[in-house]
């Protein structure tokens, strides 16, 4: 019940006129959210890829949490710049991703930490040490070979929920080995299998270690950060020119590109608007348009929400010593191998179905494909020869269209609303003009249509055929926001009749299942051309929130 009124209760407050002091009362009377994140290793080399996997929980139940839909992912380096900064779609509290280091990257410690927006509010962070070695940019050497790093090699053990097996102990190159599973764990987990560092390295935080350390924050942050109920928030302002009044101004936002969303919000009395956008749209490039005749006394802003407040410390040290240059030598050159393959080695990315139009379903749309009548080059042409109850007006220069409604009504104190290729057109001047040749189809509804804050007198719907409408966008008006990373399968070769048999393989991460259910009751994959000895790591968490950790070891040669 307490999650269902604080839903009810962000959901009216991103959509009326909140002031930008607005607090909230006792944040310790809501749900809380905690990340554990799961990632492949903590040693790497720039060329290679941090694979991840987030459990977003909440801290009260420990079972996953449904409040967040986007959680973020950053890369730090000691001076705390952020080197990488992804979002990723949350589904029940759980995401995948993954971050290439590129050669720029310098040696040193970073960190990798993990948050979704409403962590903020009691500054808690997911946090761990990478190490990161550029075996370019400049000579290495051992430091000292006398030296050894302080840490030691730590295992937690859990309670045995699971039985992790593999068929056998040795393998050879290229061959198939299958893990099973004993144990009946309803939730999904993730599976890291990759070659085991033969060197002395800090010790990698795991599920249970992390569960049993985790202490509630009692931070409460000098900022306010709403929860990201629905998919990505955004915070924009907007300030007059003319000293006018900036309460009550309609805002619309349109994405520019393959996606295409519009959506209308409204100001509160300090010019503060938001957006809520579905997770599921992963376009970054879009426009913001004050929707008043009066918009050009009008200046737009985002307000950046994403620097952090929290400084990061304790960068554990990796000294370089003789056995992790030669190790970094050789991974170096398999790495490079892999690179120079990465062609035939892409990941795949699941299909993910967008949201349609808001009125796609609109049983009343009168839909024109307009290849099925004569073809006329003008839009104007167009709509007196095609399009019924539809005409276009002029007042001092300035054309709109407009759209007799069911009873055959008009109502021109109304505005119609013009979406061309998913972008909302608020000056139709910039339309009629258009090349009427490369309209594929025009979709009307007659009706009054209530969007957002505002009122229409009607929709007309066009899309083109190449669906490419470039708006009259002016470039103080367009902003790149940070979008939802995709979603993507790592590469895992097919031996079987031979296939991938001619392609070099040096894998080091034979296997990463972001999304593995332990309910199937095994897995398969293929070694690679490396030998030495491999570790198999399943973490998680079951659906009563217990942490789950095991590992087993086995050998190719």
């Amino acid at each position: 019940m307490k999650n269902i009124l604080f839903f009810c209760f962000i959901v009216l407050l991103t959509n009326s006129t909140i002031s930008q002091t607005t607090k909230f009362s006792d944040i310790d009377a809501y749900p809380q959210e905690k990340i554990y994140l799961h990632t492949n290793t903590n040693f790497f080399l720039t060329g290679e890829t941090v694979l991840y996997k987030i459990y977003c929980r909440d801290i009260a139940s420990n079972t996953m949490s449904s409040l967040s839909k986007v959680g973020y992912v950053e890369l730090i380096n000691q001076e705390n710049n952020s080197i990488s900064k992804q979002k990723i779609r949350l589904k029940n509290g759980l995401g995948n991703g993954a971050i290439f280091l590129s050669s720029s990257l310098k040696t040193g410690t970073y960190k990798i930490i993990s948050y979704t927006q409403w962590m903020r509010n009691k500054q808690i962070f997911f946090e761990e040490n990478i190490f990161i070695i550029n075996p370019f940019s400049a000579k290495l050497t051992a430091s000292d070979t006398l030296k050894k790093n302080n840490f030691k090699k730590e295992f937690v053990k859990t309670t045995t929920y699971l039985k992790l097996a593999s068929n056998k102990k040795v393998y050879q190159k290229r061959e198939l080995v299958t893990l099973t599973f004993d144990g009946h764990i309803s939730k999904t987990m993730s599976l890291s299998v990759r070659k085991q560092d033969s060197i002395l390295i800090p010790t990698k935080i795991n599920a249970v270690a992390f569960e049993q350390n985790f202490k509630p924050s009692r931070i409460r942050s000098k900022k306010e950060y709403l929860p990201e109920l629905r998919g990505s928030l955004y915070q924009g302002s907007i300030t007059s020119k003319t000293n006018k009044s900036v309460l009550n101004k309609k805002i619309g936002l349109s994405f520019i590109g393959e996606n295409k969303i519009t959506k209308i919000s409204i100001t509160d009395a300090t010019g503060i608007f938001f957006f809520n956008i579905d997770a599921a749209y992963d376009a970054s490039n879009v426009r913001i348009q004050v929707l008043e005749k009066d918009k050009k006394n009008y200046t737009i802003s985002l307000i950046d929400t994403h620097k952090l407040e929290k400084k990061f410390d304790n960068f554990d040290e990796l000294l370089l010593t003789e056995n992790i240059r030669k190790l970094i030598k050789k991974r170096s050159f398999y790495t490079q191998i892999e690179n120079a393959y990465i062609e035939v080695k892409q990941p795949t990315y699941p299909f993910i179905k967008n949201n349609k139009a808001i009125f796609h379903h609109n049983k009343n749309k009168v839909v024109y494909i307009l290849d099925e009548y004569t073809r006329f080059k003008t839009v104007k042409e167009v709509t007196v020869e095609i399009l019924k109850d539809v005409w276009i007006s002029k007042e001092k220069e300035e054309y709109c269209f407009n759209i007799r409604d069911v009873n055959l009504e008009s109502n021109t104190t109304l505005k119609t609303l013009l979406i061309v290729d998913g972008f909302l057109v608020d000056n139709h001047n910039d339309f009629v003009f258009f090349d009427a040749l490369k309209i594929k189809s025009i979709a009307l509804i007659k009706e009054k249509y209530y969007f957002g804050a505002k009122n229409y007198h009607g929709i007309i719907n066009i899309i083109t055929f190449k669906n490419d409408y470039k708006p009259n966008v002016n470039s103080k008006n367009q902003f790149l926001l940070l979008k939802p990373i995709e979603e993507k399968i790592t590469f895992s070769p097919d031996y079987r009749e031979n296939i991938n048999k001619q392609i070099p393989d040096f894998r080091t991460q034979l296997f990463w299942g972001s999304n593995f259910n332990l309910t199937a009751e095994k897995t398969s994959f293929y070694t690679s051309d490396q030998t030495g000895t491999f570790e198999a790591i399943i973490e998680g968490f079951t659906k009563e929130g217990i942490a789950i950790y095991e590992k087993i070891t086995f050998s190719v040669q």
